[in-house]
């Protein structure tokens, strides 16, 4: 299969095994009720291609899910911002909250660097102490041989920093459902074996692929939720559909400007030669 793939099942049988069928008769006298056929296990697997816009329409249509397990840097485009990262190195990535990133948290952590971003209510803040880290490692070589970075973590490690110019929402359960919607199609779809199980007491189906080295279990009750996915180096549980706790706003907040104004005040640099984003702000005021 392909790098990312994603599992697939529905439910969409279950209604009907549930009233049974009236044209099953075939004896003298009436079927007793067989318990075991109205179960999930007793019932035809559907396809994946048959059910594969019903599944992704269900999911993408929560309100909220929690999604955490492990990927490698480089296929999160992780390594990039992190130095000293490498593409294979594998991390641990969460994502809960609201589907759509507005009311979430994200974080990211692997091989001793971290982030965590946080959108509540309109506003996104990053995680102090991992964006001191990150900001350290940015800076240009002049400014950096200034700046200590022990100062940096004493001056924002304890808060969260405001990004006041950001949209508010951080990388989302949704767009990451909707990349593995966009990957798993064709000939991954066909190569998909099917069969029905209970994992911690809820009937799943089990779809696998490559000889069962790739595994994704589904909810084979109620909406067709995926459960949780194994493919290749990466694995990710899906849990709390609908029931994902919005994260809180942050009691310490800093903003960029008053980054820059402690840095500016630690080296003695003049405020007013500062290239500060509220200076466009005052300057219009003085306008009107």
């Amino acid at each position: 299969m392909r790098r990312v793939t994603f599992p697939i099942a529905a439910a969409a049988a279950l209604s009907l095994a549930a009233c049974g069928n009236p044209f099953d008769y075939t004896g003298e006298t009436p079927a007793q009720p067989d318990p075991d056929r109205d179960s999930p296990q007793a019932e035809e697997i559907p396809a994946f291609g048959e059910i594969r816009e019903e599944v992704f329409t269900s999911m993408l249509a929560a309100e909220s899910v929690t999604i955490t397990g492990d990927v490698e840097a480089g296929d999160a485009e992780l390594d990039e911002q992190f130095e000293g990262l490498d593409d294979d190195t594998t991390g641990r990535l969460a994502i809960s909250g609201a589907l759509d990133g507005t009311d979430s948290e994200m974080s990211f952590s692997s091989g001793g660097s971290s982030f965590t971003q946080r959108a509540v209510d309109g506003q996104e803040y990053f995680h102090g102490e991992d964006f001191a880290a990150l900001l350290v490692s940015e800076l240009d070589d002049e400014v950096a041989e200034l700046v200590d970075q022990e100062f940096m973590e004493e001056t924002i490690g304890d808060s969260w920093v405001l990004f006041e110019d950001a949209e508010g929402a951080v990388f989302s359960a949704e767009e990451f459902i909707t990349t593995w919607q966009n990957e798993l199609t064709g000939e991954d779809v066909d190569a998909m074996q099917a069969e029905s199980g209970q994992r911690d007491g809820q009937e799943v189906w089990i779809y696998t692929a490559d000889g069962g080295a790739s595994e994704f279990i589904v909810a084979a009750e109620g909406e067709p939720y995926l459960l949780s996915i194994t493919d290749e180096d990466s694995h990710f549980e899906f849990t709390e559909w609908n029931a994902s706790p919005a994260p809180e706003v942050p009691e310490n907040v800093i903003t960029l400007d008053e980054i820059v104004l402690a840095i500016a005040a630690e080296q003695g640099w003049n405020p007013e030669d500062l290239d500060l984003d509220n200076d466009e702000d005052t300057e219009d005021d003085t306008d009107d």
